[in-house]
């Protein structure tokens, strides 16, 4: 069952960034790989994460039912029709016949409603920033954690080299 670009638009909004980007290179017409999707991640440059956040952001976006797993570790995504925008109305010839010298008071309630229309806009534009800036931070903390996961594999090889060498010393 398809879903509508508003919908899949709305599960996408509480998708982390990693998984919204990865979104972005999972086919329509064929199933790919992890593997496959990471690689065209890459080469598009739209993330440097490892494949393990890959497969991870691949989960979730299943998990939210918007992409599907057809065949075990293959991903695909429904198409969707997105609906024709209605084309703004020509605005009709002003009559010069009227004209108001008074300005309309505002009332106090116009003004509040105002007002709160301005503090939503503030709020969603201060929300959207915040969440461009928790997945840069999630970002950041996945590489660390493959980095930090590459260096405890140095350590171990490097402890391995130290015992070889001790052994040989000793001998």
């Amino acid at each position: 069952m398809a879903m509508s670009e508003p919908r899949v638009t709305q599960l996408l909004a509480g998708q982390s960034s990693i998984a919204r980007k990865v979104f972005q290179h999972v086919p329509i017409q064929d199933s790919w790989s992890t593997h496959d999707i990471h690689s065209a991640a890459m080469a598009a440059n739209s993330t440097a994460v490892s494949s393990y956040a890959v497969r991870r952001a691949l989960g979730e976006l299943k998990e939210a039912g918007i992409i599907r797993e057809p065949v075990g570790g293959k991903f695909q995504r429904d198409a969707f029709s997105p609906k024709a925008k209605k084309e703004p109305a020509m605005p009709k010839v002003a009559n010069d016949t009227v004209v108001s010298i008074k300005k309309p008071q505002v009332g106090a309630l116009d003004a509040l409603a105002l007002l709160s229309g301005e503090v939503v806009s503030l709020a969603d534009e201060i929300g959207n920033r915040l969440r461009k800036l928790a997945g840069r931070i999630e970002e950041v903390a996945l590489s660390v954690e493959a980095e930090r996961e590459g260096n405890a594999e140095s350590l171990e090889k490097l402890k391995q080299l130290q015992s070889i060498l001790k052994s040989i010393g000793g001998a």
